[in-house]
């Protein structure tokens, strides 16, 4: 397994394999105003921007320390052919922190009360970049009734440090994992970041500082005390998640797009390639001249893969139609 260092405000608990950015000052208290609305999720809000028209409608999940603004060069493509929602979760942008912090448990009950309040239903397509595979993945176990298809943006499976080596949470018991985690009150705080950095300088100029604001109040106002239990909860879903793997087609058929970055390890590869596995209707599109945000970097095939999905549901089109194998055993990305 592959230690992942996503960005510069990747969370400091994803512990211990990434480097977190801790503010040292304060950010201006007004800030950018929501793109969105906030929808009431029981006595705190969540931010949910919903742009364009049709079925299913396109959920876009966020990674590690990353915000719904980051999907600025994809959603606007997305919503001329169907509907498509980002948003932010608990304690990211403008959303309220909840009392946990990304839980599975929470980020899918959070998710699926705020589409309902908004008056937004099912079916539903879901892409999951990065660490947020793992909320599109577990939505999915939850609620497969709700889900038509998934797209997984170079997303992976979380390691944790042991006797110096990185394992798979999953292959840990709760107690193994608890008595390898770091104390909150160890992690360092680095300083803020003054500048937006690459990739995220792909973003419109308005949303480059957006983003940066954002950034910064993030971790104003995060509580490294919630990042054991956002462990174990990570621990849970993964073990409960493998073990539904194990079974070829644990998908059932689902279609399922995963698009890897380019320039990829051994370890990283076979893992993506494992992901085929899960369902028999699965594709993967290697993202050339990409790094780790695909959809910051190569935003069309996230576009084009959401657009694969509405024309499956108007066709009766399958995942894999217009594809075939390479020589490598990947499939094309060429399904339109």
């Amino acid at each position: 397994m592959t230690k992942f260092v996503p960005c510069p405000v990747a969370l400091a608990l994803a512990l211990a394999f990434v480097q977190p950015a801790f503010t040292q000052q304060a950010t201006d208290q007004a800030g950018p105003a929501p793109l969105g609305k906030l929808v009431d999720v029981g006595g705190r809000k969540l931010h949910l921007y919903c742009t364009g028209n049709g079925s299913p409608a396109v959920i876009l999940e966020a990674g590690a320390g990353s915000f719904s603004v980051d999907w600025a060069l994809a959603q606007p493509e997305i919503a001329k052919t169907t509907l498509v929602c980002s948003y932010d979760r608990a304690g990211y942008g403008w959303s309220d922190p909840g009392p946990q912090w990304d839980t599975v448990e929470q980020v899918a009950r959070d998710l699926e009360t705020a589409l309902k309040k908004a008056g937004e239903h099912p079916p539903y397509v879901l892409v999951g970049p990065s660490m947020g595979g793992l909320f599109t993945r577990w939505y999915q176990y939850k609620h497969p009734d709700q889900v038509v298809g998934m797209v997984l943006v170079d997303t992976y499976e979380t390691t944790a440090p042991v006797n110096g080596k990185q394992v798979p949470l999953y292959t840990l018991t709760k107690d193994q994992l608890q008595a390898n985690l770091p104390p909150p009150s160890s992690l360092k705080k680095p300083p803020i970041p003054t500048e937006v950095h690459p990739p995220f300088d792909k973003l419109p100029q308005n949303l480059q500082k957006t983003h940066l604001w954002l950034e910064r109040h993030f971790f104003e106002t995060l509580d490294f005390n919630k990042g054991p239990e956002m462990m174990e909860s990570w621990r849970a879903a993964f073990s409960v998640l493998h073990q539904a793997s194990l079974k070829e087609n644990s998908l059932a058929g689902l279609p399922l797009i995963i698009l890897t970055r380019e320039n990829i390890n051994e370890d990283e590869r076979a893992q993506q390639k494992r992901f085929l596995h899960l369902s028999r209707n699965a594709r993967q599109t290697i993202a050339v001249h990409s790094g780790h945000f695909i959809q910051l970097e190569r935003p069309d095939l996230v576009v084009d893969a959401s657009r694969m999905f509405w024309l499956s549901g108007q066709q009766g089109a399958s995942c894999s139609d217009g594809g075939g194998p390479t020589e490598d055993g990947r499939l094309e990305h060429s399904v339109l």
